[in-house]
């Protein structure tokens, strides 16, 4: 849930890829795996301590990731109303992003940046931010490839460090695969292991990559539990009219 690459496809397709930091001692999230909410199938990681996701995308064609902070450091102060994770699972779960975060209450929960995917009826991707006060909407253009990184856990020199990494690789790399924004997102960085692409501070650590191939009519997500050295990989048939199939691989 702290860095996140969006690399565009052909005929507005995609490929979202994460890395989430996290505290090893909060326990080992569950492979992806299907879920069946409010008429949706929908495939996520299941956080072990609240049950959320930083992560997710659903047979509607819509994708969602989460971020840690919204445009500066914040701090830490519950008991909060809910957690971030489960307002990823409530966004999903809406056809019209966009309405979802006009009118949603955000009070009370801790600060988050989310990024959606959704087609309306054209690809659209939505950066939203939650800062504890105020909400900030960006619109990013779908046809160009994108960066983000958690501004509660990296300073402003660290995230120009990615941004840097990342225009380095797409020099590198005309064409997209899973395979090669994936070996970015393990292998990228300065050698220094508390602000790499994989990171360790030891009390927070970069505990999973996951990403989402969103191809025309199916969806893949890929997940590899980093403390482990485990991978799953999931498929889901995407309907945006939203007729449900899936088969897991």
């Amino acid at each position: 849930m702290c860095t996140l690459t969006y690399l565009p496809l052909s005929e507005q397709q995609y490929i979202l890829t994460t890395n989430r930091d996290e505290s090893p001692d909060r326990g080992h999230a569950g492979f992806p795996s299907y879920h069946h909410v409010e008429g949706k199938n929908i495939v996520f990681p299941q956080d072990p301590k609240a049950g959320g996701t930083w992560v997710a995308t659903s047979d509607n064609g819509i994708s969602v990731c989460l971020l840690n902070g919204a445009n500066a450091p914040h701090d830490f102060n519950p008991p909060y109303r809910m957690s971030r994770g489960m307002v990823v699972m409530e966004a999903i779960e809406c056809i019209k992003p966009d309405e979802f975060f006009k009118n949603y209450d955000f009070t009370d929960i801790e600060p988050f940046t989310m990024v959606v995917l959704f087609h309306d009826p054209e690809l659209r991707i939505l950066e939203f931010k939650w800062d504890g006060k105020n909400t900030f909407i960006e619109e990013k253009d779908p046809k160009k490839p994108h960066i983000w990184a958690s501004a509660q856990l990296y300073t402003k020199e660290s995230i120009q460090n990615r941004n840097e990494w990342f225009k380095e690789w797409l020099k590198d790399n005309k064409e997209y695969t899973v395979e090669a924004i994936r070996d970015f997102h393990r292998n990228a960085g300065s050698g220094d292991l508390k602000n790499d692409m994989v990171m360790d501070r030891e009390e927070v650590k970069t505990v999973s990559i996951t990403s989402i191939c969103s191809l025309k009519g199916i969806v893949n997500m890929a997940h590899q539990n980093l403390l482990v050295n485990s991978q799953q990989e999931i498929s889901l048939s995407q309907h945006v009219n939203q007729e449900f199939s899936h088969h897991i691989l």
